[in-house]
């Protein structure tokens, strides 16, 4: 008797991947395009069309005068010269604008991202200049992306992401034993106490914060990232926005300002886990789901958040697979990054070009990133509810090539 025929079930998503609709921009399209047309390109994503330009400096937008041979324009206003990357984060560039395109194609390609060393491979440039320009890409999605109130049917939940043993099985977290939603400070630090031989010996240092939920002391570069998504309410879509914020315990204070951040509380419902960090948060809205996650993913009555959950394995592949040992410092620039990934899955990578270039030319100049080969690199850590000092890393100014075999490359 023969064994019955295997049939592969096929997803939507390898459905979507596999149609014509996904792809409308190829590679060697761009690398046609020649400077006037990468121009005429930057101009559509970024003013709409020539007669909508905004100047630089004094942000007059008309029809300005426009120099063939210098490839700038004159602002009738106040007569200051500007280019199509002046006032972005592509400012003072030193290489071609196809480049440039082709670079910014290339990583919106990367289903789970585009390491800066592949980039070097393929155009055999510096990997300053290749690490640095995917990162004002993402500096760009932080600041335009990852940003504005959502309503309507909403999923929040934080998952455990750098550090020692970040990505812990889910209902066994350190070893630490569960505490209770009410208790105090003296039985958090009691069962601190009773928290497996590493925990404790991080305990005797005073590193990192203390859960609140199971009474362990997290490592001291342990981070939660915080998830918020709307869900579409159709069918099989998932979620349609994604909002992402980094804190350093998963405690009612810091969901609190999360939330307040990015959510219209009267206007929506919540759905989280069992977790008491959002027991009074959800007196906010106009329901509050629960699931509780030890014994069930769903819960009888459909309660889930799996959308959030979703974007976590995102995550994980994107930092396991791509980009490894993500720093806390720019944990939530490749998780806003993911968030960007997951909400523009069904469309096109040329609108996602469109839309990740139209946020890089109108966030203004990088804050974070300009510099950096000189020595100018960020001190401070994007968490909620404040920023946090952070430690500088990447390549200090002067470094001689092979002064120190050891140090690794900036991530």
């Amino acid at each position: 008797m023969s064994s019955p025929k295997l049939i592969r079930y096929r997803s939507g998503t390898a459905q979507w991947h596999m149609s014509k609709r996904a792809v409308d921009r190829a590679v060697p399209d761009v690398l046609k395009w020649s400077e006037d047309d990468c121009i005429e390109y930057i101009i559509k994503v970024r003013f709409g069309s020539r007669k909508t330009v905004a100047c630089a400096h004094c942000n007059t937008i008309c029809d300005h005068y426009w120099r063939p041979l210098e490839k700038r324009w004159k602002c009738k206003c106040c007569g200051k010269t500007f280019s199509v990357t002046s006032g972005t984060v592509y400012a003072n560039h030193r290489k071609p604008l196809q480049l440039i395109l082709v670079t910014v194609l290339m990583w919106i390609n990367g289903a789970a991202g585009k390491p800066a060393l592949e980039l070097k491979r393929h155009f055999n440039m510096s990997y300053n200049t290749c690490y640095v320009w995917p990162q004002k890409m993402r500096e760009a999605l932080v600041r335009g992306f990852n940003v504005g109130l959502l309503s309507g049917d909403m999923e929040m939940d934080g998952a455990h992401q750098s550090g020692y043993r970040a990505n812990e099985k889910r209902g066994v977290p350190q070893g630490a034993q569960r505490i209770a939603s009410g208790a105090s400070v003296t039985d958090i630090k009691s069962a601190a106490r009773l928290t497996q031989t590493g925990n404790a010996t991080a305990n005797k240092k005073g590193r990192g914060a203390v859960n609140p939920e199971f009474g362990n002391r997290l490592p001291k570069n342990r981070r939660l990232l915080l998830a918020v998504c709307k869900r579409s309410g159709l069918k099989g879509k998932g979620a349609c926005n994604t909002r992402v914020a980094v804190g350093i315990a998963e405690t009612p204070p810091i969901v609190e300002a999360v939330a307040k951040s990015f959510i219209a509380k009267a206007e929506s419902y919540l759905n989280t886990d069992s977790s008491p960090a959002y027991t009074s948060l959800g007196k906010n809205f106009k329901a509050h789901r629960t699931v509780e996650h030890s014994k069930m993913l769903s819960g009888p009555n459909g309660e889930n958040n799996n959308q959030v959950e979703e974007l976590n394995g995102r995550y994980d592949r994107l930092e396991k697979g791509t980009y490894l040992n993500i720093e806390p410092k720019y944990l939530l620039d490749y998780a806003v990054e993911t968030a960007f990934r997951s909400d523009t899955r069904r469309i096109s990578n040329g609108q996602q070009m469109d839309l990740a270039m139209h946020l890089a030319m109108n966030v203004g100049h990088s804050i974070f990133w300009r510099g950096f080969t000189h020595g100018t690199h960020r001190d401070f850590e994007l968490s909620h509810p404040l920023p946090m000092p952070a430690r500088s890393s990447g390549p200090k100014k002067g470094r001689k090539p092979g002064a120190n075999l050891f140090n690794r490359l900036p991530r």
